[in-house]
């Protein structure tokens, strides 16, 4: 006799509202934000893990999606944000894409439950097909343009 299979997830709705793109290089974050909004998405921006929780506990409704990168200087680093997150019943429901340069064990990424990991480098279109599963554009600046 077989096991019962689990029942597949359903599928997730894309939310409204900004990405909050937690990364401590500015190069990067502001590159990532020009890109996500010209195709766009509404974006938000912290280059700490405090503003990045500032951010979030001041307008948790606001955040669609959370880009983070997990090695951030200062007090909160990005595990540290991603564990408070997931300690809050209302946080623990914004999807978050874990962006590293490190590689994550399985214990590690099991302890993180991102919905999505991409290590960087990364292609910005394959950060744009995980952002589309989550998030609703707002109307594209390349698609204005045509």
């Amino acid at each position: 006799m077989r096991s019962p299979q689990p029942a597949p997830e359903p599928p997730r709705v894309p939310r409204r509202g900004a990405i909050l793109v937690v990364e401590d290089r500015d190069d990067v974050r502001q590159g990532l934000a020009q890109l996500l909004e010209l195709h766009g998405y509404l974006v938000a921006d912290a280059c700490s893990g405090e503003d990045g929780l500032r951010q979030l506990t001041a307008d948790p409704d606001g955040v669609a999606l959370i880009l983070l990168d997990l090695m951030l200087p200062g007090e909160i680093s990005g595990r540290e944000l991603r564990t408070f997150q997931l300690g809050d019943p209302v946080l623990a429901t914004i999807p978050t894409i874990v962006v590293t340069a490190s590689e994550l064990d399985a214990r590690e990424r099991a302890r993180l439950r991102p919905e999505a990991l991409l290590e960087k480098p990364f292609r910005f279109d394959d950060l744009l097909l995980l952002v589309k599963r989550y998030v609703v554009s707002e109307g594209s600046a390349l698609q204005a343009a045509e």
